[in-house]
C-alpha cells in the first residue's frame, strides 16, 4: 500500500489520489516542483555538501527553466540548504554537526506539539493511514532500505502536520526536518533502522490513540535518538 500525503487543510475523510512521492502534483507549479526535485537531491547527498553549480547547471539536470529554479534557489537559500555567490554561481551548504544539534532542540519543541495536535485532531482515516506508514516503516528497517525509511518518515511529518492543522507550525518545522533528513543521510546512512522505526510506531500509536501527553513524549524520545546518533558519529569521526 502507497501512502501519500493530502494538501494541508484538505479533510481527513477525503480521499489520497496523488502521485507516488518524486512526482508532480497535479497543482505543482514550475518553481515548487524545482525546489522539491533540488531539496530531494541535496538531502539524498546527490548534491553533495560543498557541491558548486550555476543556476544554468541545474536548470539543464532538472529540465526546468532558469527562471523557476531561480525561484527554487531563493526558497533554499532561506532552509540554510545552498549559499549564493552573486555572479559565481551556487554551492549546496555544508552539512555542520553543531548547526543540526542546534535546529535539533528547536524542531524536539515544535515536533511535540505536531504529535500532540495531530493526537488531538486524529479522524479515522487518518488513523487507518498512520498505521499503514507505521507498517511500511517497520518493513523498511527490517529490509535495510534507508532511503525508503528517509521517505516514509517525510510521509509521516506531512501526514501529522495535515492532521494536526496548524500550518504556522508546519512552515516553522519544514526547514528544520529537511535539515534532519540530510544529517540522516550523513550521519546515521548505514545505522540499525531497527529502533528509529520503533520509536516512529509508538509515536504514531499514541498518535492513532488520541493521547496527545504520550504522543508528546514519545516525540521527543524520537529526537533525543536522532540526537544522540548524530553526536556518536560525530565523536567517532
Amino acid at each position: 500500500m502507497s501512502i501519500v500525503p493530502m494538501n494541508p487543510g484538505q479533510d481527513d475523510r477525503s480521499n489520497t489520489t496523488a502521485a507516488e512521492a518524486g512526482t508532480s502534483a497535479p497543482d505543482e507549479t514550475l518553481a515548487e516542483r524545482a525546489y522539491r526535485l533540488i531539496e530531494d537531491q541535496i538531502i539524498s547527498l546527490a548534491l553533495p555538501p560543498g557541491m558548486r553549480l550555476t543556476e544554468q547547471e541545474l536548470a539543464s539536470r532538472l529540465e526546468i527553466g532558469r527562471t523557476p529554479v531561480r525561484e527554487a534557489l531563493q526558497r533554499l537559500v532561506n532552509d540554510g540548504l545552498v549559499v549564493v555567490f552573486p555572479r559565481k554561481g551556487i554551492a549546496v551548504s555544508v552539512v555542520n554537526p553543531l548547526d543540526v544539534l542546534m535546529a535539533l532542540e528547536v524542531r524536539t519543541v515544535l515536533e511535540r506539539l505536531l504529535a500532540g495536535g495531530a493526537a488531538r485532531r486524529v479522524g479515522p482515516q487518518a488513523r487507518s493511514e498512520l498505521a499503514a506508514l507505521a507498517e511500511q516503516l517497520a518493513a523498511a528497517a527490517e529490509a535495510g532500505d534507508h532511503d525508503r525509511f528517509v521517505e516514509l518518515d517525510r510521509f509521516v511529518f506531512r501526514r501529522l502536520g495535515e492532521i494536526a492543522s496548524n500550518p504556522f507550525l508546519v512552515r516553522a518545522l519544514a526547514p528544520l526536518e529537511a535539515m534532519a533528513r540530510r544529517a540522516r543521510y550523513y550521519f546515521l546512512r548505514n545505522d540499525d533502522l531497527a529502533e528509529p522505526a520503533r520509536l516512529h510506531r509508538a509515536m504514531i500509536e499514541h498518535v492513532v490513540a488520541g493521547d496527545s501527553a504520550a504522543a508528546e513524549g514519545a516525540s521527543e524520545a524520537l529526537m533525543d535518538y536522532l540526537r544522540g546518533g548524530i553526536k556518536r558519529t560525530v565523536v567517532g569521526m
